[in-house]
């Protein structure tokens, strides 16, 4: 089994499905159509399905309908995103510097950091 083949989440054919829409194609290019859907992605509860029939066949419509509805609120949401982008204007002038060291070996480490099996 590979879970990439086997499993996937249905809520990309969905936002996949509204970003094929043309008014996305034609405003965005390729990159940012790429952006957008890892934008929206990130704003839904991902749905893992094996196969798209059977999953359809359970669904009830008012639910199909539901999940698009989220898909497309997500989309609108990224939009503003990628329009609104701060990367265009940014200044590289301004340097960064840390006032702190941002990894230290002596601090525990935080609890989605351990590991879940114990070493024996």
């Amino acid at each position: 089994m590979q879970i990439s083949v086997d499993v996937h989440n249905y809520m990309e054919t969905l936002v996949g499905q509204v970003l094929a829409n043309e008014e996305y194609v034609e405003k965005f290019d390729h990159e940012q159509l790429a952006d957008l859907a890892c934008l929206a992605l990130s704003q839904l509860r991902p749905v893992y399905i094996r196969h798209d029939i059977d999953f359809l066949s359970a669904l009830p419509e008012e639910r199909l309908v539901t999940l698009k509805e989220y898909a497309e609120s997500a989309v609108d949401a990224a939009v503003s995103m990628i329009v609104d982008d701060r990367r265009k204007n940014r200044q590289d002038e301004i340097p960064v510097i840390f006032s702190k060291q941002s990894f230290d070996d002596d601090v525990e480490l935080e609890w989605f950091e351990k590991p879940i099996l114990n070493k024996k």
